[in-house]
């Protein structure tokens, strides 16, 4: 039983320290984004459950108090530790959000994902990262990231750090554009046939909303 103490302590404190290459290694794997978030965390639940048990079993402490302490401690550290380290934020598994009817913004028929952004957003900035890994995970789906401005010089820095990744452009029709983002930027518009059928807020397009875009395209 301490052999297999040390295991699961081996286990947990590689799936802490990996966490965010461990999700990346799930998704090259083919696991769905959901999953591959959420199964870090579920190593760590059931590795403090099964530590705490291992310990309890195979180690023999006295005054017993002290051994109840430390049992207790095993069954929540793993956790606690990976989730302060990893928080989980509002929207990380998100999926739901908005049916669109009626929009007078069109664009290519070849996109999949619009991304309705503003000049000089960080959260539109920070997008950019989980973008890119769609776009790596599925390279087919075509994304326009769409910039609500007049000025050319606005898609000066979006465009360095998209580096060519996806599309990225001016908004035909800023008013148009605007309302559908309903003010909040950036937001994320599945569109069919050019025109936007869907759309989910930065809180909103979580796990959940990536593997129910990226599954409606298969």
């Amino acid at each position: 039983m301490k052999i297999i103490f040390a295991i699961l302590l081996i286990i947990c404190g590689a799936t802490i320290f990996t966490f965010d290459s461990l999700e990346l290694t799930l998704l090259e794997s083919g696991f769905s984004w959901t999953m591959s978030k959420m199964l870090p965390y579920l190593i760590l639940g059931f590795g403090g459950i099964l530590l705490a048990y291992s310990f309890a079993k195979g180690f023999k402490l006295k005054p017993k108090v002290v051994k109840i302490i430390i049992t207790i401690l095993l069954f929540a550290l793993p956790f606690a530790i990976g989730f302060k380290l990893h928080p989980i934020y509002q929207g990380d598994f998100s999926s739901e959000g908005t049916e669109v009817s009626g929009s007078k913004v069109s664009v290519d028929p070849k996109y999949d994902l619009v991304i309705v952004t503003i000049p000089g957003c960080p959260f539109c900035l920070e997008s950019i990262s989980r973008l890119k890994l769609i776009k790596k995970y599925h390279p087919k789906v075509k994304m326009l990231f769409m910039v609500c401005s007049s000025d050319k010089n606005d898609l000066k820095l979006y465009r360095t750090i998209i580096a060519g990744d996806f599309d990225i452009a001016l908004a035909k029709d800023l008013e148009a554009a605007v309302t559908l983002a309903e003010s909040h930027f950036p937001t994320f518009v599945h569109v069919k046939n050019g025109v936007p059928v869907y759309k989910w807020s930065n809180d909103q397009f979580g796990a959940g909303a990536i593997d129910s875009f990226t599954g409606d395209l298969k």
